[in-house]
């Protein structure tokens, strides 16, 4: 807060790539909302597969992404809240309610920002499953991670890059997860929900596929560590 509020006054301006002071806090907690509100099921998927034990989950009467996408998505959900709870308290104490705030765009908030969690569940899984291969897969997450932090908008607006890198960056599945969400809450129209809302059902529609095409892959050669 005590940066930007030095950017914002630093610059001589009141807006920042059409950005107020009051919008760019809201924005970031919304970006945080969807990234501290993950659990820890990149560990424990490559924890079944190297230990072995997802030889053991095979026999179960459930599909192993299915049931996992659902036992954290619950999870997930009670972070989600707890996290609102707490970043809208905060941002209201110290930056007042978001200006020109739209009640009735909440809904459409929601379902950008569930979208964009599911997004980031399934790239996350489908990365953790890789374990099938590689005996050390943590790297992957973290790279994937640190572009979600920047090319996915989470510590900066998309609108603040250079035009060539953010135009190419805002049609990246990253910015689906972090960016598009919070630039909605802040700036909401209709019809960039209706945008955002395709470009999140068609990289989730995507995700899921590589989810599920790797997961097959690896259970036809079950070949772990004490498997």
């Amino acid at each position: 807060l005590l940066l930007w509020k030095s950017i914002y006054s630093s610059g001589g301006g009141r807006v920042i790539e059409g950005f107020t002071l009051n919008m760019m806090i809201w924005y970031l907690v919304m970006t945080e909302i969807v990234t501290l509100s993950t659990t820890d099921y990149y560990r424990e998927v490559s924890t079944d597969i190297k230990t072995g034990n997802i030889a053991y989950l095979l026999n179960k009467p459930y599909h192993y992404v299915t049931y996992s996408f659902f036992n954290n998505m619950g999870k997930i959900m009670v972070r989600m809240m707890v996290n609102m709870i707490v970043g809208f308290g905060v941002a209201t104490i110290f930056v007042r309610p978001l200006d020109g705030l739209l009640i009735y765009s909440l809904p459409f908030v929601f379902i950008c920002l569930l979208l964009g969690i599911m997004i980031n569940y399934f790239i996350n899984f489908a990365l953790a499953l890789t374990a099938f291969w590689v005996e050390e897969n943590t790297p992957f997450r973290w790279i994937f991670q640190k572009l979600v932090f920047t090319l996915g908008g989470m510590l900066l607006p998309l609108d603040l890059f250079p035009e060539w890198l953010g135009s190419i960056s805002k049609k990246l599945p990253f910015a689906y997860i972090t960016y598009a969400p919070g630039k909605l809450f802040v700036d909401y129209s209709f019809g960039r929900f209706v945008e955002v809302f395709i470009g999140q059902v068609i990289y989730l529609v995507v995700a899921m596929l590589i989810c599920y095409g790797v997961y097959r892959k690896g259970v036809t050669k079950v070949n772990v560590n004490g498997g």
